[in-house]
């Protein structure tokens, strides 16, 4: 889903730079998102312990 990857690219830009501001930026860098049943993300999360980003569908 091209749609769902821009906003996954927009979530990781927003929690990056929160990552960056507290010293626990690493790359590569991923985040969590949950999805909603039209695929349009509804809340996200990030921390320095994720391997992999993940899409929960809600």
């Amino acid at each position: 889903m091209k749609v769902l990857r821009t906003e996954i690219e927009k979530n990781r830009a927003f929690w990056a730079k929160i990552a960056k501001a507290n010293g626990w930026y690493v790359e590569p860098f991923y985040v969590q998102v949950w999805i909603d049943k039209t695929g349009s993300v509804t809340d996200s999360v990030s921390h320095i312990g994720l391997t992999k980003d993940i899409v929960v569908e809600e």
